[in-house]
């Protein structure tokens, strides 16, 4: 009996040890880091009195890099979060290039991450995850939490937000976006090419023309103008003709209204056909390639860097792409630099399109207990990187921004001011004319000045890609910010995410690709086309122009 008293005392003494270990810890107050946590009284700066924990899933990018043991889950932003906000971020999981399809197999499974982004690509998920009751209603924490920085982004876009407002609560904080200024696109022309033929303007189409031809003549280019397969470069020179056409082979349309008011895609516009027929003689005159149906865009871009084409349309930020490549193989004024879309009259640049450029949306589960944890954290990311009050120091800005680590954590909670690289191009052209970069104040533009610093007085390829974008007069952000300030853009009807009922419509895109490459190679006429639009319509064309003028319409 005295044996199994010892061996009882044993185990109470253990037990209380054990207990007084919880206590020592915290465990032992009744603070569970995952239940409601009251929020603060003060700023959404102020920290939480008892550690909130929060998961959360993210993309990874292969070019980010860490220093020491740091990783995504333990980086200078999570230690960030924790010692200024005392909430701790736990990551369940990370995926390369597989994010969609992990976040589709969580929602599946019905694990979801208290907190996670939703990208654009797969906006639909948003619609049926909140019909199905598994998202959070964010309105009070938003109004409440969220700083006023963040707030004041709907002064500048106050549609984007409506996307993710249901029954006038919202259940989605969107990304916003850098910035009107990155939609228009330009020609982007080689540039030592350019000069030996004299540098003529190019103001109209057939300018254009000529040009292409010279660099074929002349230098033995094989063809043009670079355009790949799937058509969506070919279709961004539309402008030129009058024209607008939006991303189809994701089966997007952009739709204005007609003379009676309707809203209509632009595909079914005379202008269409009008850029038909000129995309129609460049193919037959081999100013694009007798191979564009089957080359893929690695394909094109071989060839621009090879110094098979001279001529690509594309977005402003080509010299990252294809910069560093041509200046290591065919030398520095082999550069391609950007010029304004030309028109046929030629009596001012093609209208740049300006689409909803919204990057996704940041979510939380519908059980998470927690929602200001994840307001504070957006503040904050968006504090660090884009406030001019955050002051931050040279040092302050290698410890979270190098080797891309922002992206670590801005890809799960950043959210963009709308102005930010119209601003940034503002700062960084007048710190590169004046030879004064102490205005700088984030660390984007701290980076974009000095990678164009390092092109210009170092000829380092790493600066091509800004200095083309914003470092000279001329730059892609000047000819965009040109066409603002001219008026000269067109807007899309559809300034939110597509309706969820555009998928009972189908993939309305598919015909227009497949009879635009038959007319363009000649292989079917121009005048088919209104034959061909009636087959859209018929194959869910009239559903998806129902839907817009139901809810964008006036």
């Amino acid at each position: 009996m005295k044996q199994w008293n010892k061996r009882i005392l044993f185990v109470l003494a253990a037990v209380l040890s054990v207990a007084l270990f919880i206590t020592a810890c915290g465990g032992g107050d009744g603070h569970d880091p995952r239940a409601f946590q009251d929020v603060p009284v003060g700023d959404w700066r102020t920290p939480f009195e008892n550690t909130v924990n929060v998961t959360a899933v993210g993309d990874q990018g292969a070019h980010w890099t860490f220093e020491g043991n740091d990783s995504i889950e333990d980086s200078p932003w999570t230690r960030l979060f924790y010692d200024e906000l005392n909430i701790q971020v736990e990551f369940l999981w990370t995926s390369i290039d597989e994010y969609e399809t992990r976040l589709n197999l969580d929602i599946a499974a019905g694990n979801l991450a208290d907190v996670f982004f939703i990208p654009s690509g797969v906006s639909l998920l948003f619609y049926q995850l909140q019909a199905d009751g598994m998202l959070l209603d964010l309105t009070h924490a938003y109004r409440n939490y969220a700083s006023q920085r963040i707030r004041d982004f709907e002064l500048v876009d106050p549609y984007t937000i409506q996307g993710f407002t249901i029954d006038g609560n919202i259940y989605g904080i969107p990304r916003y976006y850098y910035g009107q200024i990155d939609q228009p696109w330009h020609l982007w022309v080689r540039n030592d090419w350019y000069g030996a033929a004299g540098s003529p303007n190019i103001r109209t189409v057939a300018d254009l023309e000529n040009l292409a031809r010279t660099f074929m003549d002349d230098h033995g280019a094989a063809y043009g103008i670079a355009v790949a397969y799937n058509l969506q470069w070919l279709f961004r020179t539309a402008p030129m003709f009058g024209a607008y056409v939006g991303d189809i082979h994701d089966h997007q349309y952009f739709w204005m209204p007609d003379e009676t008011g309707r809203l209509r895609p632009c595909i079914s516009f005379p202008e269409f056909q009008d850029a038909l027929a000129g995309w129609a003689r460049w193919f037959e005159e081999g100013l694009i390639s007798p191979d564009f149906a089957t080359m893929t865009n690695a394909r094109v871009e071989e060839d621009i860097v090879n110094g098979v084409v001279g001529i690509q349309p594309w977005w402003q930020w080509w010299g990252w792409m294809n910069g560093p490549s041509i200046a290591t193989l065919q030398g520095d004024d082999a550069l391609f630099y950007p010029h304004n879309l030309p028109t046929v009259a030629g009596d001012r640049p093609a209208r740049g399109q300006i689409f909803f450029p919204n990057h996704g949306v940041h979510v939380a589960s519908a059980d998470f207990e927690n929602p200001a944890a994840l307001m504070k954290i957006l503040s904050m990311v968006d504090h660090m990187r884009g406030s001019p009050d955050a002051n931050l120091t040279d040092e302050q800005i290698r410890y979270f921004m190098d080797g891309d680590r922002e992206h670590a954590m801005t890809s799960t909670f950043s959210i963009i001011d709308p102005h930010t690289d119209m601003v940034q191009f503002e700062y960084v052209e007048r710190a590169i004319r004046t030879g004064d970069s102490s205005q700088l104040f984030t660390s984007g533009m701290l980076q974009k000045y000095s990678q164009s610093m390092l092109w210009l007085n170092h000829r380092d390829t790493n600066g091509i890609g800004a200095f083309l974008q914003m470092g000279f007069d001329g730059s892609a952000y000047a000819r965009s910010q040109h066409l603002f300030d001219n008026g000269w853009t067109i807007q899309t009807a559809l300034w939110g995410l597509q309706p969820a009922e555009f998928q009972a419509a189908g993939a309305t895109g598919d015909i227009i690709l497949e009879q635009a490459t038959q007319i363009i190679m000649g292989n079917r006429p121009v005048s088919d086309w209104p034959a061909i639009l009636e087959q859209w319509y018929a194959q869910g064309g009239q559903l998806k122009e129902d839907i817009m003028n139901e809810m964008f319409g006036n």
